[in-house]
């Protein structure tokens, strides 16, 4: 009895290109939510009734109702003030999250500049997308950087919470959630956009290999 062979589907390098094209268009949409979110990281009061959040570049503003409430009304995102003091990790995750928006608009616009005129016609070089997507996805993980900042381990800003005592660990939070996902997609971005490289190598190879072969055959 002859056993079966299993032949191993081999996909083409339109497909792992493809894979790139989502993951990535998903990495960079993550990364802009996460940037323009003002809940990075937050603060939970001690007895867990009120909780703060902070964003990378924005914070989440509260004004204190005295007439007669005694509440807090939320007033949403606005920029820190100039009297904060941004440490050099926190301005390192504010590059890092810079350099990441920028490098994952200028791929978009290369997938759909190379989806527009089609595979066939025009082919990015997916060898130097890959590195460059491996890039942004070590980029992407360094904004969490912020953890060991001022805006976490030294919050002045909650101090105008008077109402609250906070505990002096941070937590993630959404904005947080948000890179870290994006990290692992620019990451599968460019693992797709290496091993198209790679196919589309070897598919070359085999195609030349085939006219060398008809050549020497059709020899006299």
């Amino acid at each position: 009895l002859t056993t079966p062979t299993r032949k191993m589907v081999k996909l083409g390098w339109e497909t792992y290109s493809f894979g790139a094209d989502v993951f990535g268009a998903t990495a960079f949409l993550l990364t802009l939510v996460g940037s323009a979110r003002c809940d990075f990281i937050k603060f939970t009061s001690v007895d867990g009734t009120f909780t703060d959040h902070f964003g990378v570049w924005r914070y989440g503003q509260w004004a204190f109702l005295s007439n007669g409430q005694q509440a807090w009304l939320y007033e949403g995102c606005f920029p820190y003030a100039d009297s904060v003091v941004i440490d050099s990790k926190w301005k390192a995750a504010r590059a890092f999250d810079a350099i990441v928006l920028i490098g994952g608009l200028l791929f978009f616009m290369i997938s759909a500049f190379s989806a527009c005129l089609g595979k066939r016609t025009y082919t990015r070089p997916n060898g130097i997308v890959g590195v460059c997507l491996l890039l942004l996805s070590l980029f992407s993980g360094l904004t969490l950087l912020i953890l060991d900042s001022n805006l976490c381990k030294n919050n002045v800003l909650l101090g105008e919470l008077f109402q609250f005592l906070f505990n002096d660990q941070c937590e993630l939070s959404t904005g947080a959630n948000c890179f870290i996902s994006a990290t692992v997609f620019w990451f599968a971005a460019a693992l797709c956009s290496l091993s198209a490289s790679r196919s589309k190598s070897e598919e070359n190879d085999e195609v030349e290999g085939g006219l060398t072969e008809s050549l020497i055959q059709g020899e006299p």
